[in-house]
């Protein structure tokens, strides 16, 4: 099965895309309500790892670079690499953007709730007690009967786990040319994961300028307040269409 998923709006080709990467232990399905918020403005579209929603039976990827190499060969095969292109990442989604970015050398890249590179080589991946505290946090709040809670959470830990082996498989490889787009890291006031300094640490990977912001909330901060952060991405989408010539 393809990585890619995508929602066709009837948005002009001339208009960016927008390739999301998701938090470690979701799927793509949340970006289909993007395309919904951001309309003809941008063609979203989404990376679906295997072990989880649509692709729950799939053996998870050996590595990064896996992921990246099969994503970068969909997106040439579907001409989505002779349009403007934005990628964006959501915490470990974030790393595996990088990557990407690093492989198409994107229009921007935006990154959300995640280290930058130089803090996962040397920190390695996501740890047991990351797992641990995602999928609680998974959880929280639900009003099922408590045997639903645990089964959800443990389903949940499960894909998490999958995804903290492939963090592992991030290298960082020195003397590479950096990116020459604009960096966008955003943060999360009340991420306990992330910190600003990790997030200021961005600036190292690209020759264009750096553009950092901290929304209010916590590590699942686009789920929890997808308004304000499809406001910015927005702003950005709009940024890159203007730069590009008609």
């Amino acid at each position: 099965m393809t990585y890619l998923r995508s929602w066709p709006n009837g948005a002009s080709a001339a208009v960016p895309v927008l390739l999301c990467l998701p938090q470690a232990g979701a799927g793509s399905f949340q970006f289909q309500d993007w395309q919904v918020r951001l309309g003809s403005s941008a063609t979203v579209c989404a990376v679906q790892l295997p072990g989880r929603e649509d692709r729950w039976g799939e053996p998870a990827p050996s590595s990064i670079a896996e992921v990246v190499g099969a994503v970068v060969a969909e997106l040439a095969d579907a001409g989505l690499l002779d349009r403007p292109l934005v990628v964006f990442g959501d915490s470990l989604g974030g790393l595996i953007a990088y990557e990407l970015a690093r492989a198409v050398g994107p229009s921007a890249l935006v990154v959300c709730v995640c280290r930058a590179p130089v803090h996962w080589a040397r920190q390695g991946g996501l740890r047991d007690d990351d797992v641990e505290r995602l999928a609680s946090a998974s959880v929280d709040g639900s009003t099922l009967p408590p045997e639903l809670v645990t089964e959800l959470r443990d389903i949940a830990a499960e894909v998490l786990r999958r995804d903290a082996a492939l963090s592992t498989t991030f290298r960082d490889a020195p003397g590479a040319q950096p990116l020459r787009c604009p960096v966008y890291a955003w943060g999360a006031v009340a991420d306990e994961t992330v910190t600003p300094a990790q997030l200021d640490d961005w600036r190292d990977v690209t020759t264009g300028p750096l553009h950092r912001h901290d929304f209010i909330g916590g590590h699942r901060v686009s789920r929890e307040d997808p308004v304000a952060l499809l406001g910015r991405l927005s702003q950005v989408l709009a940024d890159i269409a203007e730069e590009e010539p008609s």
